[in-house]
């Protein structure tokens, strides 16, 4: 807000003497640079319960009220109205008050005896100056927060519990190798190997989630590359990992681009494995790829109920599910969300369409290069983490 933009300059003004509430303002009256709007109330709880309401520039508070005495009105104020400038009036011409009073919260300290129209006005011009000053500090310095918190937060998840998860999936595997282990022992060790590595996905998950939210995308590593190997490589880690379930893949076209390989393999994989986590045992899973436009489209089906409409806008959005089906199934919810931003890192596009008749489709389009030439080949997107 601007003093000098035209509009009328709204004040409260916290007065409980009626003289002296009239002579500011006939003050303010006499100012023609600037028009006000000034609501006058005589105690601290009125104007605790006013202060909040939308629209207000500015506070003037007198420090000695019926409910209210010295710097402790400065407190009230600002504990009720945090972002508002404030402009203490005072009886008492005291350098040493003044301090305390700016200290306490106060923009700036008016003696009453010595108040004039432009003295007030430039008053509350460098209040709301200083007010604004200050607030952008506050944003900083909450930003700068944030950015910590995503740093420290990042090292938990990629350092902190990923190594332990590291040598837990490692030492099982040796069991299973080397152990000699009973039929029981050896079902009970890939039963802590699968849920190590089920938990290393959910980390990796929330990573690219916290990159996503906090550090502004994804960074690509563009290399020539066939997206029907990695559609190939998708489909057999799945049926060796889901070996009652039937696969199908068609693919036709050339399958060249310049992609993030192992983004790409990401999105399959989490399209892929969406589709048999949400469609009957005995279903097929269609997955297939073709040229289109100066992309190439690939689309994964699967049978099954559809995707409840509701849920329809929203599919795209972290930590959501298609279905009442998935609260007993494992994951964050964050699969969808994270093949969402990476086709998108990539400049593409994904959609889905759900029906009773033909199931649930989820299509990417991925254009063959970068979108833009400013972009560069090897890296894009504003991950900074």
């Amino acid at each position: 807000m601007s003093m000098d933009d035209g509009r009328v300059l709204r004040l409260l003004l916290v007065e409980d003497n009626p003289g002296d509430a009239r002579l500011l303002k006939e003050e303010l009256d006499r100012v023609t640079s600037v028009r006000f709007d000034v609501r006058h109330v005589m105690r601290m709880a009125e104007a605790e319960a006013q202060v909040g309401e939308p629209g207000l520039d500015a506070v003037l508070l007198d420090l000695s009220l019926p409910d209210g005495q010295g710097l402790s009105n400065i407190e009230r104020m600002v504990q009720a109205a945090p972002t508002l400038p404030l402009v203490v009036l005072t009886g008492t011409d005291d350098d040493e008050l003044a301090m305390r009073a700016v200290h306490a919260g106060a923009q700036d300290y008016l003696v009453k005896g010595q108040v004039t129209g432009p003295l007030l006005v430039r008053a509350l011009r460098y209040a709301i100056e200083r007010k604004r000053v200050e607030e952008g500090l506050k944003r900083e310095e909450a930003a700068r927060q944030t950015a910590l918190f995503r740093e420290q937060f990042l090292g938990i998840l990629g350092h902190d519990l990923r190594n332990p998860l590291q040598a837990i999936t490692g030492n099982a595997a040796l069991l299973l190798r080397y152990g000699g282990l009973s039929e029981p022992q050896r079902k009970a060790v890939h039963r802590i190997s699968n849920s190590a590595e089920r938990m290393a996905r959910m980390i990796g998950d929330l990573l690219d989630f916290t990159r996503t939210r906090l550090g502004g995308g994804y960074t690509l590593q563009r290399t020539e590359m066939n997206v029907h190997d990695v559609l190939r490589q998708v489909v057999e880690e799945l049926e060796v990992a889901h070996p009652g379930r039937k696969f199908e893949l068609n693919v036709s076209g050339t399958g060249w681009g310049a992609w993030d390989m192992g983004r790409i393999a990401q999105a399959a994989s989490n399209l892929v494995g969406n589709a048999v986590q949400y469609s009957p045992e005995d279903s097929v899973v269609r997955v297939s790829a073709c040229d289109e436009g100066e992309g190439v489209r690939v689309e994964v089906r699967n049978g099954g109920p559809p995707i409840p409409a509701e849920r329809m806008p929203h599919i795209f959005d972290p930590f959501v599910r298609g279905s009442e089906v998935s609260r007993a199934r494992t994951g964050l919810g964050l699969g969808l969300y994270i093949t969402h931003e990476i086709v998108k890192a990539h400049g593409g596009t994904l959609q889905v369409r759900s029906t009773e008749a033909e199931g649930t489709c989820f299509w990417m389009n991925l254009p063959r290069r970068a979108p833009s030439p400013s972009l560069g080949s090897s890296a894009e997107g504003l991950a900074g983490i």
